[in-house]
Formats: C-alpha cells, sequence, structure tokens
C-alpha cells in the first residue's frame, strides 16, 4: 500500500509510474522542512496567555468611554454660587431698568414698587438656577455627553423664557425688556454652569496594565 502524503514515513516525495518504489534512499527532512503537516501534530506554546495582550487596550478603552465623575457636593455648591450671582444681577439691572429708564420690568409686575419686583424676580432667577442644576446633575448620571446634552436643553429653555414675555398683554417695549432681560441672565447662567463643570470633571484613570505575555514563548526546537 503506497505512502499518503500524511503517512508516519513520508519523506515529501511521489512514487515514479510504473510500478515499484524506485526511489533513492534519502534521509528524513526535518519537521520544519516538510511541505505538508498535520495541524494536529504541532504540540501547543507554553504558557501563552492569547487574550492578555488585549488587556492593555481594553482598560484603554474602558476608560475612555466611561461617564465622568463628578462630585455632589462640589456641584451644588457651584449652583449655588451661580444663583447668587444671578439673583444678584438681575435685581440689579430690574432696579436700573425701573429707576433710571423708567421701565416696568419684568412685564406684568407694572403694580409693584421696584425693590418688590426685583426681589420677586431674584427670587425666580434662584429656582431657575437649581432647576437648571438638577438638569445638569441628571445629565451627568445618565447622559455619555453630559455637556452637550446640557447645553443643548438649557438653551432651548432660555430660547423659551426669553420669547415667552412677549405673549402677555401689555407694552411691547415692557415686554421686549423683560425678554432681553431673561436672555441675558438664562445664558449667564448656562455658561457659569457648564465652564465650572467642565472644569470639575475627571476621566476615570486607566488601570495598570498587566504584565504582557507577548510574544509567547515556544517550546526548544522552533
Amino acid at each position: 500500500m503506497g505512502e499518503t502524503p500524511f503517512g508516519p514515513f513520508f519523506d515529501g516525495r511521489l512514487p515514479r509510474k510504473g510500478g515499484g518504489d524506485r526511489r533513492t534512499p534519502r534521509a528524513r527532512s526535518r519537521s520544519w522542512q516538510r511541505s505538508f503537516r498535520c495541524r494536529t501534530s504541532i504540540p501547543p506554546p507554553v504558557d501563552i496567555a492569547p487574550m492578555s495582550r488585549f488587556d492593555e487596550f481594553v482598560a484603554l478603552h474602558e476608560s475612555l468611554t466611561a461617564r465622568p465623575d463628578v462630585e455632589p457636593r462640589r456641584l451644588w455648591a457651584c449652583g449655588l454660587g451661580v444663583a447668587f450671582i444671578a439673583a444678584a444681577m438681575v435685581f440689579t439691572w430690574t432696579i436700573i431698568l425701573r429707576g433710571l429708564f423708567g421701565v416696568p420690568v419684568p412685564v406684568g409686575g407694572s403694580d409693584l414698587g421696584p425693590e418688590h419686583a426685583a426681589a420677586a424676580y431674584a427670587v425666580c432667577a434662584i429656582v431657575a438656577t437649581f432647576q437648571a442644576t438638577a438638569l445638569l446633575h441628571l445629565m451627568i448620571m445618565v447622559a455619555a455627553r453630559p455637556l452637550r446634552a446640557f447645553c443643548a436643553m438649557a438653551g432651548l429653555a432660555v430660547l423659551v423664557v426669553s420669547l415667552l414675555p412677549l405673549t402677555f398683554r401689555g407694552p411691547l417695549g415692557i415686554a421686549a425688556a423683560t425678554g432681553g432681560l431673561n436672555l441675558v441672565g438664562g445664558s449667564v447662567i448656562v455658561t457659569l454652569l457648564a465652564t465650572v463643570t467642565a472644569i470639575s470633571l475627571r476621566r476615570r484613570e486607566p488601570p495598570p496594565s498587566p504584565p504582557s505575555a507577548w510574544p509567547p514563548r515556544l517550546p526548544r526546537g522552533w
């Protein structure tokens, strides 16, 4: 029975035609010189962890895609400070517009005195700032890009609040002044919150990379 290419004593040369085995004696070739070699006959490498060489890449990917962390105390302290800034700005501009220019802002509050109108407007600014801080905290917890989502949603809210006074019944000048004051105050609140939060956000540091097992150690003779 003729030898097959995968036989144990096959030396890489096929028998000649015409019958008979007229092959010249030849030394057996080495294992790495054979053209045909069964994969099951290859011994497994020693101490190889094939997936361990990707551990460093996986750790880097997880650190880059993880949601940024922020301390809630720092975030709400920032919101409290921005609330006082917005309240002081709204209070001051209301007194200036009513006292110097005679514009009774906000629209619909003409019956109130300057101090009472300014105080009510300042309270509204504080409440709006706390709502914006709560929205920012929620976006940090659930959104992949919290600052981008917060700026988009808060900007839309500022635009709505700026156009809302134009729908009230009253002089157009008072409504426009109220809308402009809402636009400036809302923009200041959103800008300060986004800026301070961007500075406070911190990315998770990637864990130390494990010792690499690559390239593998092969048996002797390979």
